[in-house]
């Protein structure tokens, strides 16, 4: 079963009509077809949400670490998965950082990216939260649940349920984007909500009740987020996109170095009190480029990947098979 496999996964630690219709923008407004020096030297976009995970681009920015590496990063934040995927299929961005199952969706629709960069993994800072009556995740049978299609959160749901024997066919699915869980769950609209931190913080620190019924620390290597590139800029530029992923590098040495003050600079780019982000940065790895020469071309690749495609087959995110081995471009993250 997918779920044993995903346990045994010790890695070290969207809408469809979004994107389609990015795609279309994406023909409308074909990527420039420039020479190589005459691309280089512009900002480099990049979309981003406000999920800690992503955090280290703000400390890249923050201590200059772009600057001091050559390279003019422009971050552009959403609040939806579905909005920041548009964008990217519609030219908008050149790069984007999004869950994994984002990044297979693209490719098995054609959008010519890669993944680059392992960002992140969760533990507890993805959740399924409820209220009272939902004690744990069989309670959900015939409960209204929020969560946001084609992200994150639908593949630790689906797990989750796949778990205590059930499916999404035994709960009233509320579609609502992570930013909107936590309100529609205080406010009694919904039993139960998927989300990501800081919403979850901002969620059990309410007192009104909520809980936590399951975690993606109980899916090891289910809940990871990568950094995926337009392949047009990945042969145009390579040398800026290498030293894109070193600026983010810097800023996990230093975010080791100086927790704190890391931790500060993040909680501001994602909107929240540091002091609010206490426990939930504990709920997150960031994956250096030592890692990611290790799993990106390893174990995240052999049998991470092929076993998140399997779960994406299984509740419909993917109708058709992904080769892993064709999403991942791992040529530019040094030595």
């Amino acid at each position: 079963m997918t779920s044993r496999l995903l346990r045994s996964l010790a890695v070290a630690a969207s809408a469809t009509a979004a994107l389609a219709l990015g795609l279309a923008g994406c023909a409308a407004q074909p990527a420039s077809s420039g020479s190589d020096s005459e691309a280089a030297g512009e900002t480099i976009r990049m979309g981003t949400q406000p999920w800690l995970g992503y955090g280290q681009w703000y400390v890249a920015e923050d201590q200059g670490f772009f600057a001091d590496r050559g390279v003019d990063v422009a971050l552009s934040s959403f609040n939806a998965d579905a909005d920041v995927n548009a964008a990217l299929a519609a030219n908008r961005l050149d790069m984007a950082n999004v869950g994994a199952q984002a990044a297979l969706q693209f490719i098995e629709q054609g959008l010519d990216v890669s993944i680059v960069l392992m960002l992140d993994s969760a533990t507890d800072a993805d959740a399924i939260l409820s209220g009272e009556g939902v004690t744990e995740v069989a309670d959900l049978a015939g409960k209204k649940v929020a969560f946001e299609r084609g992200a994150t959160s639908e593949i630790l749901l689906a797990e989750a349920l796949d778990e205590a024997g059930l499916d999404f066919d035994d709960v009233t699915v509320v579609e609502a984007s992570a930013d909107k869980v936590a309100p529609m769950l205080l406010a009694g609209r919904v039993d139960a909500g998927v989300t990501y931190e800081p919403y979850i913080s901002e969620a059990l620190g309410a007192g009104k009740g909520i809980t936590a019924v399951a975690t993606a620390g109980e899916f090891p290597g289910l809940i990871t987020d990568v950094l995926v590139v337009r392949n047009d800029v990945l042969d145009q530029r390579p040398d800026e996109v290498r030293e894109v992923l070193a600026s983010w590098d810097d800023a996990v040495a230093y975010t080791e170095q100086h927790t704190a003050e890391a931790r500060g600079i993040i909680a501001a780019g994602v909107g929240s009190d540091v002091a609010d982000l206490a426990t939930a940065f504990d709920g997150v790895h960031y994956y250096s480029l030592a890692e990611n020469r290790e799993l990106l071309t390893g174990s995240y690749l052999t049998d991470t990947l092929p076993a998140l495609v399997g779960v994406a087959e299984r509740i419909g995110l993917l109708t058709e098979p992904v080769e892993a081995k064709t999403a991942v471009r791992a040529e530019f993250l040094g030595k």
